[in-house]
């Protein structure tokens, strides 16, 4: 399934489709999968396309952290995501559900990723969770826009990194 996405990447993101990648095991190629789709997009726009940011790769642990420091001393992170995230074609959202996220947190990621959805953008979602868990980690409004409108797939290898 992931090769057909792949071979139609153009097509799945101008649709705004989205996916979510998930095992219960960690490094068996969730988010190398995520990458390979978006390089592919790449690939294909790359010579038609003008300069402004067409994927992101948000580390969600990474993004909840500098959300918090932001509040603070601004961060040029979540600047650069505040000036991108809405109009780019693809992002990937890495990671997600590995905390349970404060309200704080659910609240800017789910304001995120429903104007997204609502202006037909695409998101990869991976995580090491299945979609029951997620619903525990990030709230019944944040998990139906994750799960009800994306493709869902398992992956069920073992942990290849350093093989």
């Amino acid at each position: 399934m992931l090769k057909n996405i792949e071979d139609s990447i153009v097509s799945f993101v101008t649709q705004g489709k989205n996916l979510y990648l998930y095992s219960l095991n960690c490094g068996n190629g969730k988010t190398s999968w995520a990458i390979r789709l978006a390089q592919a997009y790449v690939n294909k726009i790359w010579y038609k396309c003008d300069v402004s940011c067409k994927i992101m790769f948000i580390s969600v642990p990474k993004f909840f952290i500098s959300l918090k420091d932001n509040i603070s001393l601004k961060n040029d992170y979540i600047q650069h995501i505040k000036d991108n995230v809405l109009d780019c074609d693809l992002v990937i959202w890495d990671d997600i559900g590995t905390k349970v996220g404060t309200e704080f947190e659910i609240e800017n990621m789910l304001n995120i990723i429903d104007n997204r959805l609502c202006n037909g953008k695409s998101n990869i979602y991976t995580s090491n969770i299945n979609p029951l868990q997620l619903n525990e980690r990030v709230g019944g409004r944040l998990y139906s826009r994750i799960i009800n409108l994306s493709t869902n797939i398992e992956f069920k290898g073992q942990d290849k990194r350093g093989l």
